[in-house]
């Protein structure tokens, strides 16, 4: 062995034959021509692909509020399958008149061109309950909520969410989204992700479709998060001005789980 080689591979504890017949502590290398050398050899390492020393997703830098939200709007008429859900909070959103079952959560999934299923929680009076939704090619399914067994719509339901509507080729969020006009906050990181943080005043009837209808004037101030590498919409923030000045109504409406494989089917129907 080497006098180098005793210097630089020896034990913490220090091996006794090797300090017996060497000298490491007069070794001619300078500790700073080893930082030198490591700091050379962990340059080329990053350079060689090795992926253990990204530092993650860069955003897209120079891009404007309106190029931000055009390409968004074509990446998400693009996706062919995703999972939403819709969460209220505030004043009620009531969706029957007279006003007594409101809207609480929504969530689904949306299977292009014509497939939707999903779970809704209303409130009416004082009880809250849940009732699956499916949609399929225009005919639609809903479970009764007294028995939970699913049947065609029936005519003379008293409501109906359609959770078809905030994907609508013509008026849901991907194609009206372009026409607000917005303003970039800034690049925000969600969940491991970088996000622009895009920020806009809409009308309610650009956006009545968004909300299955129940927005259907007034200004509403809308916040949107879409990723800056995918250009996907994970976040619309919503807040509906005219439903209470002091405790308005807000909608949470996030998407996930782009492309993944999906099935929507008719449901069993009960006799």
């Amino acid at each position: 062995m080497s006098r180098v080689a005793c210097f630089v591979f020896r034990k913490a504890t220090e091996d006794a034959t090797c300090n017996t017949y060497y000298a490491p502590r007069t070794t001619n290398i300078q500790p700073h021509r080893w930082l030198y050398l490591c700091l050379s050899l962990l340059l080329a390492w990053s350079f060689s692909g090795c992926n253990s020393l990204s530092f993650g997703q860069t955003p897209t830098p120079d891009l404007s509020a309106a190029e931000i939200i055009n390409r968004s709007s074509r990446a998400m008429l693009a996706a062919k399958t995703l999972h939403f859900t819709i969460d209220l909070t505030g004043a009620l959103d009531y969706i029957d008149r007279p006003p007594t079952t409101a809207l609480k959560h929504v969530e689904g999934d949306l299977l292009r061109p014509d497939k939707v299923r999903g779970l809704v929680k209303v409130s009416s009076l004082g009880l809250v309950s849940e009732i699956g939704l499916i949609s399929i090619a225009g005919q639609s399914y809903v479970t009764n909520p007294l028995n939970q067994r699913w049947q065609v719509l029936p005519p003379e339901w008293g409501w109906y969410f359609d959770p078809r509507l905030p994907f609508d080729e013509q008026y849901g969020i991907p194609a009206v989204a372009p026409t607000i006009p917005m303003r970039k906050v800034g690049v925000e990181q969600v969940e491991d992700r970088f996000h622009y943080h895009l920020e806009g005043v809409a009308q309610g009837e650009q956006i009545t479709w968004w909300t299955a209808g129940l927005i259907a004037s007034g200004d509403v101030p809308i916040g949107v998060w879409i990723d800056t590498e995918t250009f996907l919409i994970h976040r619309v923030h919503l807040i509906e001005l005219s439903s209470d000045p002091e405790r308005p109504t807000e909608w949470d409406i996030q998407f996930s789980d782009f492309d993944q494989p999906l099935e929507i089917e008719a449901p069993p129907l009960s006799n």
